[in-house]
C-alpha cells in the first residue's frame, strides 16, 4: 500500500536524515490526499493528474512537486529493494511550474536591529547560519562529532542524505570552541541548543516548527524586519560571499550546489559589481567620466 511504501522508504532512508521531519510531514499529506490504502501498483498517471490538482489548490507548486519527488523516490526504493512491479509513471510531466525563488538579503541594519531583539540563546545558531549559509535542518542537526578543529573541517549533512567537507575560518573555529554545550543526555551530542525557560536546561533546538522558529520571527517583528524567513539567512550569506570574492564556483560549493546554474541566481551581486565600475569609468573618454550624464546634451 502506499502507506506501506513511504513508511518503508522513511525507515531504510530518511529517518536519519537531516530532513527526516520534511519526509514525515510530505508523506502524511500523501496518504491523506491519496488514500494510505491505495495499492501502488494500481498507480496510473490520472491518479498522479488528480493529486496535483487537489494539492494545488492548497498548497504551492514548490510544495506540490517535493511531495510528487518523495512519492517517486518512495516507488524506486520499494521497486530496487523489495522488488515490487512499480507501474510507469511520468513524474516530470505532472510537476506544476514554480514561482521563481526571490533572493531576499539581510541589510547590515536588519542584522543589527534582528540581533538586539533575538533571544541571546538563539544569536549562536543564527550567527552560524549567516556565517556558512546552511539550512535550519543541518545547523539543527549538526553534531560536535562533525566538528574537527583540528584539521578546521566541518561536515555537514545535507538534504537528500548527502555530505559536504566545510572549511573552518579563524573566525568561525574561535566561534565554535565559545559555544556553550548542553549537559542534557538527549542534547549533548548537539552543537546547537536552546534553553527550555521551565527547567533553564539546554534542550535540543526542533528544525520545523517549534519555539526557535516561532521566537525567530517574532523577533524579526520586533525588529521590523518584513519579507524574511530563516532560509533567507542562506541567502544572506550567498549574495555576501559573492560580493567579496566575486567568484561563483567558490560560493557554489560553499553551498553545496550540485550545479553552477543554480548558484547563478544570485549573479546580479556581479551585474552590481559591474554597473558600479561603468558608473566610474567612461569607455568615450578612456577614463573618469567627465560630466554627469544628466547635464549632457546628447541626452536632451
Amino acid at each position: 500500500s502506499l502507506s506501506e511504501a513511504l513508511g518503508t522508504y522513511f525507515r531504510d532512508v530518511s529517518q536519519h536524515q537531516p530532513s527526516a521531519a520534511t519526509t514525515a510531514s510530505q508523506s502524511k499529506s500523501l496518504i491523506a490526499a491519496m488514500g494510505g490504502k491505495t495499492r501502488i501498483t494500481s498507480l496510473s498517471n490520472p491518479d498522479i493528474l488528480a493529486f496535483v490538482a487537489k494539492k494545488r489548490a492548497k498548497v504551492s507548486n514548490a510544495t506540490v512537486n517535493r511531495q510528487l519527488q518523495l512519492l517517486g523516490r518512495a516507488l524506486r526504493h520499494m521497486g530496487k529493494f523489495y522488488s515490487v512491479q512499480i507501474p510507469e509513471l511520468d513524474f516530470r510531466a505532472a510537476q506544476t511550474k514554480e514561482a521563481k525563488e526571490r533572493i531576499r538579503e539581510l541589510s547590515q541594519d536588519e542584522q543589527v536591529r534582528l540581533f538586539e531583539h533575538l533571544p541571546l540563546d538563539l544569536h549562536a545558531p543564527v550567527k552560524f547560519c549567516l556565517m556558512t549559509g546552511v539550512r535550519i535542518a543541518t545547523m539543527t542537526g549538526l553534531l560536535w562529532s562533525d566538528i574537527h578543529l583540528d584539521r578546521r573541517e566541518i561536515e555537514f549533512r545535507l538534504k537528500g542524505g548527502e555530505t559536504m567537507t566545510f572549511p573552518i575560518s579563524r573566525e568561525m573555529a574561535a566561534f565554535l570552541s565559545a559555544l556553550p554545550k548542553s549537559n542534557v543526555i538527549s542534547a549533548r551530542r548537539h552543537v546547537f541548543t536552546r534553553i527550555n525557560k521551565n527547567n533553564l536546561e539546554r534542550i535540543q533546538i526542533v528544525a520545523k516548527g517549534g519555539v526557535f522558529n516561532t521566537q525567530f520571527r517574532e523577533s524579526l517583528a520586533k525588529a521590523g524586519i518584513e519579507d524574511f524567513r530563516f532560509h533567507d539567512l542562506r541567502h544572506t550569506f550567498a549574495t555576501r560571499m559573492l560580493r567579496q570574492t566575486r567568484d561563483l564556483k567558490l560560493v557554489s560549493k560553499l553551498l553545496g550546489h550540485k550545479s553552477i546554474e543554480t548558484t547563478s541566481r544570485y549573479a546580479h551581486v556581479l551585474v552590481d559589481d559591474m554597473r558600479s565600475a561603468l558608473d566610474g569609468f567612461s569607455p568615450l573618454s578612456g577614463g573618469v567620466p567627465q560630466i554627469s550624464p544628466q547635464k549632457s546634451k546628447l541626452s536632451n
